[in-house]
């Protein structure tokens, strides 16, 4: 903050970067969990440490030189396998240390949840390539469209004399529910919507969209669906609005942007008609979870 301040934001940029290679990335969609324990909020606010990260890479210029002086070759070679955040970060300490590093992803781009869960007005695409192409200019060598189990596997990277290898495949499918009617045409998963959208291949959604769930990708979804088109969305949550996972600000602009919001509420089963969706019934949840963990009871029917 004390570089910020003086206006040394390259100086800033350099010295986030050795902890977190994103700072531009970490400054958009980091959810600051710091900030709501910081001591600083109790005398007037906390201090802006995200706000900061991205105020330093947006404002650091030229990096180039900095990041691509790596350490002497050491010799060793790493393979890490998936592009996301965790191996790009690991691609990058390595190769800072001077070893050689490959990476190899099944997708087409680079990285993995970052750039496919994420959607683009919460993390422009742009900001995203900037901060992958400063790592892998120090010289990461990446190869897109390999994908474990089916490209190649860990014996053959060993074969191909590795002296590591990196699994970084991440958590990329969505968390599904046994729900009669799951499989009608018009239901989407979370995760598999937001990633069809940053393909550029989105589901056609209609004019009245019900997202069920509370979290984070919940809401992304709601607000996406919004720009896709859809008349009408509503998002159905087992959770009062203060129980929701999702945080407070993404709750407050998803209402901003017309959300509906169904507070405790959640699904029982999807209506269809000639094997599309035709509604949803809900059922009214009275408590989330009792002392042991376990979903509590429900009553009441709602059905739209």
């Amino acid at each position: 903050l004390r570089l910020i301040a003086q206006g040394r934001h390259t100086e800033a940029c350099r010295l986030i970067m050795e902890k977190a290679p994103f700072p531009g990335v970490l400054g958009r969609v980091c959810p600051h969990p710091c900030e709501a324990a910081c001591k600083r909020g109790e005398i007037n606010s906390p201090i802006a440490v995200c706000a900061a990260k991205r105020f330093a890479a947006d404002h650091a210029g030229e990096l180039g030189g900095w990041v691509a002086a790596v350490a002497p070759d050491s010799g060793r070679r790493v393979a890490v396998v998936g592009a996301g955040p965790a191996g790009l970060t690991a691609a990058f300490f390595l190769r800072r240390k001077g070893h050689a590093v490959t990476v190899f992803e099944a997708r087409t781009k680079p990285g993995g949840m970052l750039r496919y869960g994420i959607p683009r007005y919460r993390l422009p695409e742009a900001v995203l390539d900037q901060e992958i192409d400063r790592l892998l200019a120090t010289g990461i060598e990446f190869k897109s469209e390999h994908k474990l189990g089916v490209d190649f596997s860990v014996e053959q990277l060993r074969e191909q004399g590795f002296d590591a290898v990196f699994l970084a495949v991440g958590a990329q499918l969505s968390r599904r529910i046994e729900l009669e009617g799951g499989t009608l045409d018009g239901v989407a998963w979370g995760v598999d919507f937001l990633c069809r959208v940053a393909e550029g291949r989105p589901p056609v959604v209609g004019r009245q969209v019900v997202v069920i769930g509370g979290g984070n990708v919940a809401v992304d979804v709601a607000l996406s669906a919004l720009r896709l088109g859809a008349g009408n969305v509503s998002l159905a949550c087992l959770e009062k609005r203060e129980e929701m996972p999702a945080h407070p600000w993404e709750i407050e602009q998803a209402i901003g942007e017309g959300v509906a919001m169904l507070y405790a509420w959640g699904p029982d089963r999807i209506l269809g008609k000639d094997g599309k969706v035709d509604g949803v019934e809900l059922v009214r949840c009275t408590s989330v979870f009792d002392s042991e963990g376990n979903l509590l009871a429900i009553e009441g029917i709602a059905r739209d």
